[in-house]
C-alpha cells in the first residue's frame, strides 16, 4: 500500500513538471515561428493583407503565438495567429503549425499545392513533405528543413535559416 502511494504521489509531482516542460517547449516553438517569418519569402500573392500563421486543433502553442506575435509584423503585414479545428477547417494561412496529435496526411493533401510554410514536431514527418520539424538533438531544440518540399510549396528559404537547420 505505501509502494503504491509512494508511487501515486511521484506521477502526481511529475505531471505539472511535464506539463511545464511542454508549455516551455511551445513557448520556443512559438520564438522560431515568429522568427521564421523572417527568412522565408513567400510569393507575392501571399505577401499581401495580414500574415496568418495558423494552428490546427487544440494546442497551447497558440496561447504562446498570440502572447509573442502580438502588434508585430512580417515585413510590412501585420501577423495574426488562427486555429482551425482540424484540416477540413483550414483556410488561407502563410504558415501551418501541425501539433503530434492531429493527422498530418489530412493536413498535407488539404494544402497541396499552396505557398503555406508547413511546421511539425513529430519525428519523421519531415521525411514525409513537412517544410520544418521540430526535433530535440543532443538536449536542444533543433529542427528539421525539407528544402525539397519547401521549394514544391513555392516558399524560398535563406540561406541563414537552412545553415541552422538539420537538412533532410
Amino acid at each position: 500500500m505505501r509502494k503504491t502511494l509512494l508511487l501515486f504521489v511521484l506521477m502526481l509531482l511529475a505531471l505539472p513538471n511535464k506539463l511545464w516542460a511542454q508549455e516551455n517547449d511551445y513557448r520556443i516553438h512559438a520564438v522560431f515561428l515568429y522568427n521564421f517569418t523572417k527568412y522565408v519569402q513567400w510569393p507575392s500573392a501571399g505577401q499581401s493583407g495580414d500574415f496568418v500563421i495558423g494552428v490546427v486543433g487544440n494546442s497551447s502553442i497558440y496561447d504562446e503565438l498570440v502572447k509573442i506575435t502580438n502588434g508585430k509584423m512580417a515585413g510590412t503585414q501585420k501577423i495574426v495567429v488562427t486555429k482551425f479545428k482540424s484540416a477540413d477547417a483550414i483556410t488561407n494561412c502563410q504558415m501551418l503549425f501541425v501539433p503530434s496529435q492531429v493527422n498530418f496526411e489530412n493536413v498535407q493533401s488539404k494544402l497541396a499545392g499552396k505557398p503555406v510554410l508547413l511546421i511539425t514536431e513529430k519525428p519523421g514527418l519531415a521525411q514525409k513533405g513537412s517544410n520544418i520539424n521540430f526535433v530535440i538533438k543532443e538536449n536542444k531544440w533543433r529542427f528539421e528543413l525539407n528544402e525539397n518540399s519547401t521549394r514544391q510549396a513555392g516558399l524560398k528559404v535563406s540561406a541563414e535559416l537552412s545553415k541552422l537547420a538539420i537538412s533532410v
